[in-house]
């Protein structure tokens, strides 16, 4: 069952509900797209921070063989010149032997536990003995890296690798230091030919120790502190796995860094690349991953619908265009062109042409014989006026025949009543419908004749008509002819009793009462010398009176008969039938009366 809820204009549509189905058959597709794709941009960005760790060690190749290089040169110092630290002079000469052979070590010497250097490749002594990088290494004393901005010895920017001097006892008995300018790593990096990153080089290549000290800076320490992420101090990257990300520096550029670990918890390597480096790499950085999967879904509905557009919607429109409109009564709509169509679809509009066909030949056959119903049905009512005009013919030749009055009267009566049924069976004969009467006409026409019989050289008749627009069936058009033909002939008789000179004045109305109910009104000015009860012109066996009151029961309405301020009123009220199917199974008789 479909809720009520989703049988509106847009929600009951044929194309909205396929269209529904298929996003719902789609949707486990979109998420499995969406998935695959998080997968693939996941496995892009481990690649491409591999290839960027790879390429940021790669450019720092040459300062990490200095480095290395620089660490084995102060450990094979200090096994040379534990044999000689008694002698001064032969300890001068080893650490000046040391620089001369090395561009890249610009100091060499050997500084006692006590800090008063006396071995030294300069060949002077100094004293260390209150330097914090000492009291360092002789709490813990082992191989170290220090960087001191202003060497005391060289003046200048200086990378200081201590290596501590033990012998046969362990005893530590100083320490050999070398010092290797930072101007020594302002050199080009190495570039790889790696296709998934751009051929440029990095902004800054640096290295920092366990505490976040910076240790070498390929565009010199002074400066470095502009070239580093501005919002992560260097100590957040110790003891963390390799990782990339995107920071801006001090001065407001977007950059790419690399840091990963060359000893772990001692030594680190920080690269800082441009930005695009990611963008260019990372389907992430162009749209999100959501975009793709959503196109697709979004595709495949449109495909979906174009298709279920082609192939059904435009057939099932011109199909229930072509029904709407024969349903709605047009006969010369085309069938809808189907020959496109499915073979379901096509099937469905053939038997639709067929009973098209069917429906067409059996509403012809239905209106021609309705036709000749009608023709039958006029032609009784033609055959039985005739009739009833030649009994009235016979009633006139008789009548005229006869020779007491009580004869002519009686006779008279009966010619009225008879050319009253005649007159309504011609009335059913020149209507078109034949299922009911124009109250209004028949009795235009029976009082138009009732005051032709009864009009005489001696009297004048002066009537007045209103009636309303009303059909009646012909079971009720019959009596109501006859009892307004009864009443006018009573009203003709007061009127006879008239003894001044004026016209006759009757007045005739016919109208609705009230829903489903009508009022037929026979009213006259009687003569001065009439009864006041209004039964002196009712003939003498009571019969006109008999006749109305049998007219009105025969029509279920409520009579009146009398006289109201000197005016003598016929008055029935009764309800109007209405015509209903043949075959009705509330009426046998095919009519029934209308609510009151």
């Amino acid at each position: 069952m479909i809720p009520n809820a989703l049988r509106g204009p847009l929600f009951g549509r044929l194309g909205f509900r396929l269209m529904t189905a298929v996003a719902i058959a789609l949707t486990p597709l979109a998420l499995l797209a969406y998935i695959q794709t998080d997968k693939f941009e996941s496995e892009a960005q481990a690649r491409w921070r591999s290839a960027l760790l790879g390429e940021t060690l790669l450019a720092a190749t040459p300062q990490i063989d200095l480095i290395s290089r620089a660490r084995g040169l102060a450990a094979a110092t200090a096994a040379t010149v534990l044999p000689v630290l008694g002698d001064t002079a032969a300890c001068t000469g080893v650490m000046k032997k040391l620089t001369a052979r090395d561009d890249m070590i610009t100091f060499a010497g050997f500084i006692p536990t006590d800090g008063n250097m006396t071995c030294a490749s300069t060949g002077k002594p100094f004293s260390f003995a209150n330097s914090p990088d000492l009291l360092r290494l002789n709490s813990d004393p082992r191989p170290a890296m220090t960087v001191n901005p202003k060497g005391p010895i060289s003046g200048e920017s200086v990378l200081i690798f201590s290596q501590p001097v033990i012998d046969e006892t362990g005893t530590v008995l100083g320490y050999v230091s070398l010092s290797v300018p930072h101007r020594a790593l302002a050199q080009r990096t190495s570039t790889s030919q790696d296709d998934s990153l751009p051929s440029a080089e990095p902004l800054a290549l640096v290295t920092f120790d366990g505490d976040g000290t910076v240790l070498t800076a390929v565009y010199g320490i002074a400066t470095v502190a502009e070239r580093l992420p501005a919002a992560r101090p260097l100590a957040d990257f110790v003891g963390k796995p390799p990782m990339t990300f995107v920071a801006r520096t001090p001065s407001g550029d977007m950059r790419t860094f690399a840091v990963l670990a060359i000893v772990p918890e001692q030594l680190y390597l920080l690269g800082s690349w441009p930005v695009n480096v990611a963008n260019d790499t990372s389907l992430s950085g162009v749209v999100p991953l959501w975009v793709i999967p959503l196109a697709m879904w979004v595709a495949s509905m449109l495909v979906a619908w174009l298709t279920a557009e082609h192939q059904v919607l435009r057939h099932v429109r011109a199909l229930r265009r072509s029904i709407i409109a024969f349903a709605g009564g047009s006969r010369t709509v085309a069938p809808p062109d189907l020959a496109d169509a499915p073979n379901e679809l096509r099937d469905v509009g053939d038997a639709y042409e067929r009973m098209m066909s069917s429906v067409i030949r059996d509403e012809a056959e239905l209106e021609n014989s309705l036709h000749q119903k009608g023709m039958l049905l006029r032609e009784v009512h033609h055959r039985v006026k005739n009739n009833l005009q030649l009994i009235a013919s016979i009633m006139n030749l008789q009548m005229r025949k006869s020779v007491t009055p009580e004869a002519r009267h009686l006779l008279k009566g009966l010619h009225d009543r008879v050319m009253s049924l005649a007159t309504v069976h011609r009335e059913l004969y020149q209507t078109s419908g034949l299922a009911d009467v124009e109250a209004d006409e028949l009795l235009q026409t029976i009082v138009a004749q009732v005051m032709r019989m009864g009009a005489s050289s001696e009297r004048q008749l002066e009537t007045r008509t209103s009636f309303d627009r009303i059909r009646l069936t012909p079971d009720q058009a019959v009596p109501l002819s006859l009892m307004l033909t009864e009443a006018l002939t009573n009203a003709l008789k007061h009127s006879g009793q008239r003894k001044d000179a004026g016209a006759t004045s009757l007045s005739v109305s016919f109208h609705h009462a009230a829903p489903g109910r009508a009022v037929l009104e026979v009213t006259n000015l009687m003569a001065a010398a009439s009864d006041p009860n209004g039964t002196s012109a009712v003939d003498s066996t009571g019969l006109g009176q008999q006749l109305l009151a049998a007219f009105a029961s025969q029509l279920s309405g409520v009579l009146e008969v009398g006289v109201r301020d000197g005016t003598y009123v016929v008055r029935l009220d009764f309800p109007v039938q209405v015509a209903v199917p043949e075959g009705d199974a509330d009426s046998a008789d095919g009519w029934i009366a209308a609510p009151s």
